[in-house]
């Protein structure tokens, strides 16, 4: 049976690794990202008390995928949705690969963030309805009880509903 695929940005993977959720759910979906995605997860301040380390061989052993993103496809995507301007560089690059392999909106394809904003360039892409919260793929991928508790808030299904609700009611622009 095909894997749902699943497009991942950084906070999520790292939050993934955080709350010991990653290796189901790449064992359940199949989980792509982009390099800058990557990058940013492999990267940080190891003095920083919220650092999470991520083994390299870990991360690449769960991704199916790790897609290039070009400078053509940035340009694409904010020249199109301006809004777009605004994401942090790992949501801009997964959206501009996204956008430019013209795979959403699907019923086979979702992607996970945690990011208000990129949320509401999802929505300007026409992409809300296939986003999905890591609450809900761990869920799936029959993550214990206790690793789901111990996912933040913005990681919940609850909080993306509500996002999602204040978005479509023009309530977050």
């Amino acid at each position: 049976m095909t894997k749902v695929r699943v497009f991942a940005d950084t906070n999520v993977i790292l939050e993934s690794f955080r709350t010991g959720c990653w290796t189901a759910i790449c064992t359940h979906f199949a989980i792509e990202t982009v390099e800058k995605c990557v990058e940013e997860t492999l990267t940080g301040n190891p003095g920083d008390p919220r650092h999470i380390a991520v083994p390299a061989a870990a991360l690449s052993a769960g991704l199916s995928a790790k897609h290039p993103v070009t400078r053509k496809e940035l340009a694409a995507l904010v020249l199109n949705y301006p809004s777009c301007t605004t994401l942090d560089d790992g949501e801009k690059h997964l959206f501009a690969w996204l956008h430019a392999s013209k795979l959403l909106p699907s019923d086979l394809i979702v992607v996970t963030t945690a990011d208000k904003a990129a949320l509401v360039a999802s929505n300007g892409l026409g992409w809300l309805n296939c986003m999905i919260s890591l609450e809900a793929l761990a869920r799936q991928a029959g993550v214990a009880r206790v690793n789901l508790g111990a996912l933040a808030l913005q990681y919940r299904e609850d909080w993306l509903s509500s996002i999602k609700t204040k978005i479509r009611l023009g309530v977050i622009p």
